[in-house]
């Protein structure tokens, strides 16, 4: 029977599997050296270990029981294929997640918790919900749009108007196939388009995105199309890289790059008008895309990204302009991380301006946290 023969297969994997990557590289890797599982066995294995991370640490139930639960909360699987193994998932598929949370809860004695206080703006009935929705894949369009939204209806694409600027699209679509002019679009999750809102460069200004990475944010800013002194940076040399690449193909070449550990003080001497501090965290806004993170997500590393988002945050302060702003990013829900470090900002010498969480769960997006702090 292919059921039984999934889930041994999921078992076996679960077993192997410690975080040594992420679950999607793990997993392509496992079924290149096994090329006998096809497209709907990838799909059906996948799911059930997905289904496992997403309902957290649960030691008291099988591995068996917990993929099912998983599954059956996230919905992703046929409803044949429970019919296949438990008549209880089968009976109640067709219920609305709330409703379907409860049963596991009374039948199974599932605990749903959050290990760690959660950022002002959300609660955890909302985040675990999102832990199990299906994510989309989001583009910003930058130019010709009706070109594009033109090929997507001749090629007869499924996808979602947000804005008009931003559309969405199933997970596993393959975009770039479908629109091969890349420099007319940004791959970049709805949330974080929602920042650049709050960027309004003026002509002359300086600007640094001191923790880059690919430069999403960057280029947001940039695409105001303000004529601004852009600087960027992180740890490693080969983020930079990747970083000139990808500016290459959005056709920006004005701006300066140097690598920095800006968890430790800054010995050069600048000051900027503008500073975008992306912060690295825990990723916990992402982790519905990312399940195995939640799974295997300690205090341990809570603390650490937390002692290294203050350190960041603390040194970047010191080379902003007075009357300058600094934009601070996580893609985290933890309080930990987000008003715990803010709370630590010198607020004698700098003001809070706002914060808030920018969300995109509704819509099958991550979420973002934000809070601009102004130098006095």
């Amino acid at each position: 029977m292919f059921v039984a023969s999934y889930i041994q297969t999921a078992t076996q994997i679960f077993n192997e599997y410690s975080l040594q990557f992420p679950l999607a590289v793990f997993l392509k890797k496992y079924f290149n050296s096994n090329p006998k599982f096809g497209s709907r066995d990838r799909k059906y294995i996948s799911e059930l270990l997905y289904g496992i991370y997403r309902l957290g640490p649960q030691s008291h139930l099988s591995i068996q029981d917990r993929m099912l639960i998983g599954s059956f909360l996230s919905g992703a699987l046929p409803t044949i294929f429970f019919e296949k193994t438990d008549k209880f998932f089968a009976e109640h598929y067709p219920l609305p997640f709330a409703e379907k949370k409860q049963l596991v809860i009374e039948k199974f004695q599932v605990a749903f918790s959050i290990p760690f206080p959660l950022s002002s703006g959300i609660t955890e009935e909302e985040y675990i919900e999102y832990l199990f929705r299906p994510s989309r894949v989001f583009i910003r369009i930058r130019k010709n749009r009706d070109d594009i939204l033109s090929t997507l209806t001749q090629k007869e694409v499924e996808y979602q108007t947000i804005s008009d600027t931003c559309i969405s699209f199933p997970q596993k679509i393959k975009i770039q196939e479908l629109l091969p002019k890349m420099d007319e679009y940004v791959i970049q999750d709805y949330s974080s388009q929602l920042a650049q809102q709050f960027f309004q460069p003026k002509d002359a200004e300086s600007w640094w995105d001191c923790c880059a990475a690919s430069g999403g944010k960057s280029l947001l800013l940039l695409d105001k199309n303000a004529r601004i002194d852009l600087t960027v940076s992180d740890i490693r040399s080969s983020i930079i890289d990747n970083l000139h690449e990808r500016f290459r193909l959005y056709h920006y070449r004005k701006y300066k790059a140097f690598v920095i550990d800006l968890s430790k003080p800054i010995k050069q001497d600048f000051v900027l008008d503008k500073i975008i501090a992306d912060v690295p965290c825990g990723g916990a806004a992402t982790w519905s895309r990312s399940a195995e993170q939640y799974y295997f997500f300690s205090e341990k590393k809570l603390l650490e990204f937390q002692l290294t988002q203050k350190a960041i945050l603390n040194n970047a302060l010191q080379r902003l302009k007075q009357g300058g702003s600094l934009y601070y990013f996580t893609c985290s829900i933890f309080k930990a991380e987000n008003e715990d470090v803010i709370s630590t900002v010198d607020q004698t010498q700098f003001q809070i301006v706002q914060q808030q969480l920018l969300k995109a769960f509704e819509l099958g997006g991550d979420c973002l946290f934000f809070c601009e702090i102004k130098k006095l």
